[in-house]
């Protein structure tokens, strides 16, 4: 083999493995390049879950801030865990004609959308003592008529008990001096006092309360049990709530 010829060889040779490391540099980089997007999104991601989780604590009555993490899905399954439990006054009324016969006998109704602008929102929560929750820009009210006559409303609301949602309706009827409650009913929950909290001896304590009673546990109602204090307090203050927002509406 000429000299010639070898030296055509080692500059190949030499070609070949500069290219071969230019093509590790570049890849090299652009690995880099795809690592600090991951990164970067994964931060940005991060971030707006743990903004999202700052301000789903922040709903409602939620109280206490999540702590960090720095797994995203985690962060973002507290924040809608939260944001659930947080804007649980959304409630649907699941047995309006087992109500209406229970309640009134008799009758058919109608639903009404009522919406709270920020200056109703500020009279209501000076009335209440305490914000709404956050999904509480609209009020939904079930207008109850029998021969054409109106009897009654309904209203449902979603508290916060111990163990979970507590789904109460309330039934208001006219009173000599303004709006009572004609009776309160828990459609669900979760809570170990169960029997006693749907029990008469404690749902019997609301009817007949108006705009002026204090609806608070250990003082005017008595709790469904012991250790039930949070969820007897939950369904007090949603039937106070109910009716002093249907007062405020002019009986919707």
């Amino acid at each position: 083999m000429s000299s010639r010829r070898l030296l055509c060889d080692s500059r190949k040779m030499n070609r070949q493995e500069r290219q071969g490391q230019s093509g590790v540099l570049a890849q090299r980089h652009q690995d880099t390049k795809i690592s600090d997007s991951r990164e970067r999104s994964s931060l940005e991601c991060g971030s707006k879950a743990a903004a999202f989780v700052g301000r789903a604590s922040r709903v409602g009555k939620a109280g206490a801030t999540l702590p960090h993490s720095k797994a995203m899905s985690r962060a973002l399954l507290f924040a809608f865990l939260l944001v659930g439990s947080a804007a649980a006054s959304l409630c649907v009324w699941r047995q309006p004609d087992a109500d209406i016969s229970g309640i009134f006998g008799s009758g058919s109704y109608k639903t009404v959308f009522a919406d709270i602008t920020d200056s109703l929102k500020m009279k209501i929560e000076k009335r209440l003592g305490f914000p709404l929750d956050a999904d509480e820009t609209q009020f939904k009210y079930f207008p109850v008529f029998k021969d054409k006559e109106r009897v009654g409303t309904v209203m449902t609301h979603a508290g916060k008990g111990q163990f979970g949602a507590i789904e109460v309706v309330v039934a208001v009827v006219e009173g000599d001096s303004g709006p009572v409650i004609k009776e309160v009913r828990i459609q669900r929950d979760r809570e170990k006092a169960k029997a006693a909290l749907r029990g008469k001896e404690f749902l019997g304590q609301f009817k007949g309360k108006g705009l002026t009673d204090l609806y608070k546990v250990g003082e005017d109602v008595k709790t469904a049990a012991t250790g039930a204090e949070k969820a007897s307090q939950s369904v007090a203050t949603a039937a106070r709530k109910l009716l002093l927002v249907y007062d405020e509406l002019g009986r919707p």
